[in-house]
């Protein structure tokens, strides 16, 4: 019995350097996975960011407008605009270079005539209750000429690489403008009743 707890007090010693050694081990491993992962996680993050790094303002507009589906044009007439067609709807972006703005004109979309006094009073009030609503301004100009009012929508919008996905990001700004419609077709609603009421 003597000898059996002569060599217990060794071989629990030995038992011990091993498993407090695994354990170091493992836990060195499991943080060096971590940081792996988080490093390859970065990489990722500085990938989708930086890929549009070196290029111009109007080389990214291009390549980000492609990326989500707009067909587009160069306007010949003013440097630093694009006119693109997205789902149907026609769209100004206006940038400038090494200007962290861009703005987005949706033009024209709802149109009124200017002698319809009662409508016209109604399209103004839809409009001002959409700019209390929404990031993107709604506004109305006058058109003596074909003697209506048409309703424009406007953003002004932060661009650049340092914007992560901004493929989406943009997707996600010209379809304000759609939940702009909506919204300003849904106000002419209830100024409407509220006026007939």
């Amino acid at each position: 019995m003597e000898e059996m707890i002569r060599w217990f007090g060794p071989c629990f010693g030995a038992a011990m350097v091993i498993y407090w050694l695994y354990r170091y081990h493992s836990e060195k491993t499991n943080d060096q996975d971590k940081m792996m992962v988080s490093t390859r996680d970065s990489m990722a993050d500085n990938e989708s960011t930086n890929k549009y790094g070196d290029m111009t303002t109007q080389q990214m507009l291009e390549r980000v407008m492609k990326n989500v589906g707009c067909h587009i044009n160069m306007c010949k007439e003013n440097d630093g605009e694009f006119h693109i067609t997205y789902q149907g709807e026609h769209f100004t972006i206006a940038y400038s270079e090494g200007n962290h703005f861009i703005v987005i004109y949706d033009i024209a979309w709802y149109s009124a005539e200017l002698d319809d006094i009662d409508n016209l009073s109604i399209v103004r009030q839809a409009v001002n209750l959409c700019n209390q609503q929404n990031s993107s301004t709604v506004l109305y100009t006058i058109d003596k000429e074909n003697n209506c009012v048409n309703v424009h929508t406007r953003q002004n919008v932060v661009f650049g690489s340092y914007i992560p996905d901004l493929d989406e990001y943009f997707r996600s700004r010209l379809e304000d403008s759609f939940r702009q419609h909506h919204n300003f077709f849904r106000c002419l609603e209830t100024s409407r009743k509220e006026q007939y009421v």
